[in-house]
């Protein structure tokens, strides 16, 4: 006699539907990246007087050349 157990399709698209987790609102890229630019902003910006790009915008393009690898830095634009 066969060992193996059969299920139903029904139990299965079932089951599978109750495991699926909630979508959570605070894990989301743009929430994480507005984190992120809070906590560059806390940096002290140490650099000359007459820089004309905030330092949080500078972390953040930096960021971005590390997080989209892209072969062309102008693929950021």
């Amino acid at each position: 006699m066969n060992s193996r157990k059969f299920y139903s399709t029904h139990a299965v698209k079932k089951s599978a539907t109750k495991s699926r987790r909630a979508v959570r609102k605070h894990l989301n890229i743009d929430t994480l990246l507005e984190l992120v630019r809070k906590e560059f902003q806390m940096i002290p910006d140490s650099r000359a007087d007459n820089a004309q790009i905030s330092l949080d915008d500078a972390l953040m393009s930096a960021l971005a050349m590390f997080v989209f690898k892209d072969p062309s830095l102008l693929a950021l634009d």
